[in-house]
């Protein structure tokens, strides 16, 4: 009910309006933190969805997202600086549990999703509720990142899992 009554009122303004095409990117910037969004890039691109609290999304400074990619911030989740998002990259943070009984809740429980600095996503890769990404890691298109992604390097793969190991540019190896 919530979120039903949220996508009818703000999530209208927030997804119509500042997710649209015909809106600059500098003004829409000012709407997402006009909304309460924590966002230091104006490097977003149209088509952003959002479905959940504005006030649950933190993204660093010179942070791209592609078009259409979609947040779903029941819980939090924090993008760090200089990250680059294909497009239609999908975080989500709910997660339904298990009952004693076998049965699945219909109630969301909410798991954060941490993504460091520098890490490239690539298009239509899904990030799953609960994940923490380290920095200098690469996320390859189409990957479903399940688990947590604590090396740099490449992860790859439905689950997502690590393929090649990387140093960073000017650090020993």
């Amino acid at each position: 009910m919530r979120i039903e009554l949220w996508s009818m009122t703000v999530g209208a303004v927030v997804n119509g309006v500042l997710g649209s095409a015909v809106v600059p990117r500098p003004l829409r910037l000012l709407g997402y933190r006009a909304f309460g969004a924590r966002i230091r890039s104006g490097n977003i691109f149209a088509g952003l969805r959002i479905y959940g609290a504005l006030r649950n999304i933190e993204i660093g400074r010179r942070t791209f997202l592609n078009a259409e990619c979609y947040l779903e911030s029941v819980g939090p989740i924090r993008i760090g600086e200089a990250c680059q998002f294909g497009p239609q990259v999908m975080i989500v943070t709910s997660h339904h549990p298990t009952l004693p009984d076998g049965r699945v809740s219909r109630v969301a429980q909410a798991r954060p999703v941490v993504i460091g600095d520098r890490v490239w996503v690539g298009a239509r890769a899904q990030i799953l509720p609960g994940v923490r990404i380290a920095d200098d890691v690469v996320i390859a298109a189409g990957a479903v990142v399940a688990r947590d992604c604590p090396v740099p390097g490449v992860y790859a793969g439905v689950p997502a899992r690590l393929v090649r190991e990387t140093t960073v540019a000017g650090q020993p190896a």
